[in-house]
């Protein structure tokens, strides 16, 4: 008898750990599987945004909103933002216009997901201080 409860009282606390140890395990592989997406979802932006610049043959802070202009026609809209002027284009109006684009976006996105993206140019005076591909929904 004394045994018995000898060895409940010593397993006891090993049973009560172990479904601790196992929340604890799920909670960092989660955390790990989140960071893990978020780092690989940020680089996937980062190449898209440098792809979509390449066919379009912008350059920050080389590029002028009269080559733009020339070069991408009238922008959907423009608004200003923390000073500087934002010129937003469809996706998929560029992507008929530029054989080039059409194709880099072809291999990068699905025609869906392409269809929700602009191309928003920020300026800074004259010259473009940044290009990328936004979802619409944040436009």
């Amino acid at each position: 008898m004394k045994k018995s409860l000898l060895v409940a009282l010593t397993t006891l606390p090993l049973f009560a750990n172990a479904g601790l140890m196992d929340s604890l395990t799920d909670s960092v592989t989660s955390s790990v599987k989140d960071a893990a997406n978020t780092a690989v979802s940020g680089a996937v932006d980062s190449a898209s945004n440098e792809a979509i610049k390449k066919a379009l043959d912008i350059k920050e802070g080389g590029s002028n909103k009269q080559a733009i202009k020339e070069k991408l026609g009238a922008p959907a809209t423009t608004k200003t933002e923390s000073g500087l002027e934002v010129w937003t284009y469809d996706l998929d109006a560029l992507k008929k216009a530029s054989p080039l684009l059409a194709e880099t976006t072809k291999t990068l996105l699905k025609d869906t997901d392409a269809a929700k993206k602009n191309v928003v140019i920020k300026f800074e005076g004259e010259t473009v201080k940044k290009v990328e591909l936004t979802d619409k929904a944040q436009g």
